[in-house]
């Protein structure tokens, strides 16, 4: 997948990034962060199998699921693909991206056995689409919910622990005739827990349980969530997710600034039935509102 996009430093292996490759870690020891060169070693392969095997039957027969090793996008990969006739829904994992994206064009890092690349593409019928990436973003926050991840959203498509950004989100759309054809990406840091890239703080949900968990498991959950969210988008108003959004929302009552205007700072009031951020400037108390295409915010310390 991709992103919400974790910024790439800017130190010595940003050269890296920039031939499209992953940095070598450092080992972890029980000594400390060793500065070695190591080979990898996947000890929790994605298997096509075991996840299909897991799905809810209502789901199974519905979805195409392809499994790479290394690809440049899983977003790019799908928005190439032409719709299946007999399938709803299509499903692109990978062990590594060399050119992984986020929002506003940000780089998403992307070592390879770590972590979740995901992209899901569908077709909706539905014309208007805002709020869907907080439908996505509460899909996600209920899977981890259920391996004792908590997480809060922060608007429109990070989820966050202890404020520490563990996934983001990309969602691309293309009208196909009548239909929107939807490519949702999802990044989850899951093994990860060492990266000299990345320059905001960030977490994983190894750091967050100490251990490794399975990613073909979160996976499988992940498409069972994400197809039930998809159906109810379609057929339910956005008040629905809304109410579920509400006691999860991480900017309620915080101050944040904007990228844009880094001297202007705002306090989050919630979000409005189409999604919309609604926040108070509090330099004149004027209540505004923002679309996720508009803005790139960041939280007041």
């Amino acid at each position: 997948m991709e992103g919400a996009g974790f910024e790439p430093a800017k130190p010595k292996r940003l050269i890296y990034s920039q031939l499209g490759l992953t940095a070598p870690q450092p080992l972890q020891s029980e000594r400390g962060i060793l500065g070695v060169m190591i080979e990898v070693v996947n000890k929790n392969p994605l298997d096509k199998e075991k996840i299909l095997s897991k799905l809810s039957n209502e789901f199974r027969s519905k979805v195409v699921l392809e499994v790479f090793d290394t690809i440049s996008s899983t977003n790019d990969y799908l928005l190439r693909k032409e719709k299946n006739k007999n399938k709803d829904i299509k499903i692109c994992i990978a062990e590594e991206q060399t050119k992984g994206r986020g929002r506003r064009g940000k780089s998403w890092i992307s070592p390879k056995f770590k972590n979740i690349y995901f992209s899901l593409n569908s077709y909706l019928k539905k014309e208007d689409l805002s709020g869907l990436s907080i439908a996505v973003a509460l899909s996600v926050s209920k899977v981890l919910t259920k391996i004792n991840v908590m997480s809060l959203i922060k608007w429109p498509n990070d989820l966050l622990v202890g404020n520490k950004k563990i996934c983001g989100i990309l969602i691309e759309t293309a009208k196909v005739g009548e239909l929107t054809k939807v490519v949702i990406g999802i990044g989850i840091n899951v093994n990860m827990e060492y990266s000299e890239l990345i320059d905001q703080e960030w977490t994983s949900i190894k750091l967050e349980k100490k251990q490794s968990v399975d990613r073909n498991s979160i996976i499988t959950e992940m498409i069972n969530q994400l197809c039930i969210t998809l159906n109810k988008f379609e057929q339910e108003e956005f008040d629905y997710f809304l109410n579920k959004f509400t006691s999860l929302d991480l900017l309620k009552d915080k101050e944040f600034t904007l990228k844009d205007k880094p001297n202007e700072t705002f306090i989050g009031k919630g979000i409005d039935n189409k999604g919309l951020l609604i926040a108070q400037n509090l330099k004149d108390q004027r209540i505004v509102k923002f679309s996720s295409g508009e803005v790139s915010l960041k939280l007041k310390k």
